[in-house]
Formats: structure tokens, C-alpha cells, sequence
């Protein structure tokens, strides 16, 4: 049975790819691929047949092999699976490609022991420079049917392209594949887009497939009135105060005098929430936003953000600023809202903010859908608390529908997004 795989090519700065159609490829020991390397040493600028990328494909669970071979670094990157723990894991030999290039053909026997992938060693930050932040605390309420549709549509999206997010070499805070997924995740969790069926999209998704929608190229951007800042890990209070520091620098002193801002830091792991003034700093506990579980289990992390993008637990509420000349209650908003088409009724909610409110806290862009369980954005353990209340997948709710699910979602969730927020003064 033959090998599959493809070719990564980065050569002035742009990123090139080669595969064939069935993905066919030969080995890492076999003289063909010796043959091809030497070739693209040789003439680089010698690319028919390739494509030009954004960025890199990782390893994917349909391929062998992937040759990465960066010209303006000089190296040569072979990734593989191997096992470790018992599992499959992403594994890489890095090799210099001056050494395999004057190489015998005789002599071509290249790949030494796979090393294991890991995420990069990430802030180095002198702990004693980190500042104690005071203690932030954030009610995220009572999740909607639209944040139980944001959860699936997560761990979906998550499943979809995990083959970029399992690779350490592409899900990294250097990567451009973090910062277009980290695009993606928010305008998920924002609710930020148009449902449509006439969008033509390539399906299935295989290895040859890129996320290829728009993001923004800067690590630190306004989105939905809070300040987005990318950063390599936030789990530490001096990570924190690396994040604070890009952001002082971008919005100036001007405006933290007048208005505070608040900060939604984001890293391949993990996410944090920061309130900032021009007097003091309020910093949340880091929660797991992408772990091995989120392809299936909807992380708090996300059920935290989508919470606070499309609720008013973190700023305040405006729908009060609005004034209609009769009294139009909420259920004749969401009448009108289920009635409009997709494009119509975002266009509604970005016009009135007592629509939005409704728009945010029901499925309005699907007609046929009713959400009737909270399995992605209330989790439970299934233990008992002595409230004699019990989780749906365990008994039948015993009292009123509102009261259970504050129990359940502030009692039974172990991984709540609505526990406690810490001072961040006590990470080390």
C-alpha cells in the first residue's frame, strides 16, 4: 500500500503546496524524495503544478507524511504520526537541508527518530515584574437557546478543522491559521453572520482544505466593543500584564482617561477577560478555550464568551435608551424577528437595541428549530448537592423550569464559565 502526503514550500516569504490527486507520495527513505528535494534547492523558482497558500497544511489523519520544506530557513521538516501514551500523535524530524542536498543518492537515508510534537515554551515573562490585579467577578447568567446552537456549532467547527489545531506546528500564537480561527470563533460566539443555503461551499473537508475567510492581521483589534488581544498564553498574572501592555499601546492614554475598556485576551489555549481604566486593572481567571476534548464537549471558555458577546452580563444594558412611541413588548419583537428573512432581521437587531436583545437571546435565523435541551452550554456532572434537583440526563426537572437551570448551571457544572472569577495576583 502506498504512502500519502503532500509538499509545503516556503521560499521569499510565501507559502507554495504540491500534492497529487489521490495524495500518493513516496517515503522519506526512498531516492525520489531526495530527487525532489535537491530539485527545489536547486531551482525554486521552478514551481509548476504548485499552489500558492497562506500558510502550511499540517498533518492530517488521511496522510503519512508531510514535507515542509522552508528555503529562506533552510531546513527541511518531516511530519508523521507516532504513538505516544497509547495514542496517535503528531511527530516532526527537522533536518538542515545543506546536509541532505550534498547528500549521495547512494546515501539517502534521512529520517532519524521522530521527535514529538509540543506547544511552544510560551512567556518568559521575570515573575516579580507582574502586577497584582484586583479581583474581577462577572455574573454570566442564564444561557439562551442561541449560546446552546453557538456550543454545537463550537465543538462542530472545532471537529471540522482540528487537523490545524492538533498540529503544534500550525496552532501556535505565531501562526496566521491561529489568528484566522481565532476570526472565526469570535464571530461565532458574537453570532456575528448571515445564515444562508447559497453559499457554495467545498464539502467535505479534507487535508487539502484552507480557512480561507478574512481576519485581521494585527494581534490587538476592536470587535463588537471590546478589544481583542492575541497572546501566547494568558494562564499567568505577568501574562497578563503583557496583554495590558499591547493594549495600553494601542488605544493611548487618551481614552483609558475618559472610558474604561475591556479586554478579551485570547491564546491558543486559553482565554481571559480584562477591565481596564486609567486606574486600575481587573483581571479574570484564565479558562480552557481548546483542549483535546472541544471536538466533542463545548469548552467554558467559549460558553464564556458567547455569553458575553451576545448579552449584557459584562456591559451594560441599552436597550432602556430606546424610546418607540407605543409600548412594544419583547414577544412582539421576537414575532417580527422569527418572521424576517436571515438578512432582514440582523439588519433589525443592528437598528434597534431592544431587538437585538431578542435577536441574541433566541434562533431567530432558523425557522424550524427549538432548542430543547442545554447539553453544550450547561454542563453537569451528575452529582447530587443535597437540593434534591437533578440533571436532565438523570431524572426529570422536579420544579420550575428558570429556577433549575440556575441550579444546574451555578451546582451541577464542574467546568462553568459562571464560577467565581479569581484575583489573578494569586497565579504564580
Amino acid at each position: 500500500m502506498g504512502c500519502r502526503g503532500l509538499w509545503n514550500l516556503h521560499v521569499d516569504g510565501k507559502w507554495y503546496r504540491f500534492y497529487r490527486t489521490r495524495g500518493r507520495i513516496s517515503p522519506p527513505d526512498d531516492e525520489s524524495t531526495l530527487r525532489t528535494i535537491k530539485r527545489l534547492c536547486d531551482k525554486p523558482d521552478n514551481l509548476e503544478g504548485w499552489e500558492s497558500v497562506p500558510f502550511p497544511s499540517p498533518i492530517h489523519s488521511n496522510l503519512d507524511y508531510v514535507y515542509t520544506i522552508d528555503l529562506d530557513a533552510g531546513t527541511l521538516t518531516i511530519s508523521s504520526w507516532s504513538e505516544l501514551d497509547g495514542s496517535l500523535t503528531p511527530s516532526a524530524t527537522r533536518m538542515e537541508l545543506a546536509k541532505i542536498h550534498e547528500a549521495s543518492s547512494k546515501n539517502h537515508q534521512m529520517v532519524g527518530k521522530p521527535q514529538h510534537m509540543f506547544s511552544e515554551n510560551v512567556c518568559e515573562s521575570n515573575k516579580a515584574q507582574a502586577k497584582k490585579f484586583a479581583t474581577f467577578e462577572m455574573d454570566f447568567g442564564i444561557p439562551t437557546p442561541m449560546n446552546e446552537l453557538q456550543g454545537r456549532f463550537f465543538t462542530d467547527l472545532v471537529f471540522i478543522w482540528r487537523f490545524y489545531i492538533d498540529d503544534p506546528s500550525t496552532w501556535r500564537y505565531k501562526s496566521p491559521v491561529f489568528r484566522v480561527l481565532c476570526s472565526a470563533f469570535l464571530r461565532l460566539a458574537a453570532w456575528d453572520f448571515e445564515v444562508s443555503s447559497d453559499c457554495n461551499v467545498e464539502l467535505p473537508i479534507s487535508f487539502a482544505s484552507i480557512p480561507l475567510w478574512s481576519y485581521p492581521d494585527g494581534d490587538v483589534y476592536w470587535f463588537h466593543e471590546y478589544l481583542i488581544v492575541l497572546q501566547d498564553e494568558v494562564v499567568y498574572k505577568a501574562m497578563i500584564n503583557g496583554a495590558v501592555s499591547k493594549a495600553k499601546s494601542y488605544i493611548g492614554d487618551s481614552l483609558l482617561r475618559h472610558h474604561d475598556v475591556r479586554l478579551i485576551i485570547i491564546s491558543p489555549r486559553h482565554v481571559a477577560f480584562v477591565e481596564l481604566s486609567h486606574e486600575v486593572v481587573l483581571a479574570s481567571k484564565s479558562l480552557t478555550f481548546l483542549s483535546n476534548y472541544s471536538a466533542t464537549h463545548c469548552s467554558s471558555g467559549f460558553r464564556a464568551l458567547a455569553r458575553v458577546l451576545t448579552s449584557n452580563c459584562w456591559k451594560k444594558p441599552r436597550a432602556h435608551r430606546e424610546k418607540w412611541p407605543v409600548n412594544m413588548p419583547l414577544e412582539i419583537f421576537q414575532m417580527i424577528l422569527h418572521e424576517l428573512e436571515p438578512r432582514d432581521a440582523v439588519a433589525f437587531s443592528q437598528a434597534s437595541f431592544a431587538a437585538e436583545q431578542c435577536y441574541y437571546a433566541s434562533e431567530s435565523q432558523f425557522k424550524n428549530i427549538d432548542v430543547r435541551s442545554f447539553k453544550s452550554s450547561i454542563p453537569c456532572c451528575g452529582k447530587r448537592t443535597g437540593l434534591e434537583t437533578h440533571d436532565s440526563a438523570v431524572g426529570k426537572l422536579e420544579k420550575d423550569v428558570r429556577s433549575e437551570l440556575e441550579v444546574l448551571l451555578n451546582r451541577f457544572n464542574c467546568d462553568s464559565p459562571n464560577l467565581p472569577i479569581y484575583d489573578q495576583s494569586d497565579n504564580s
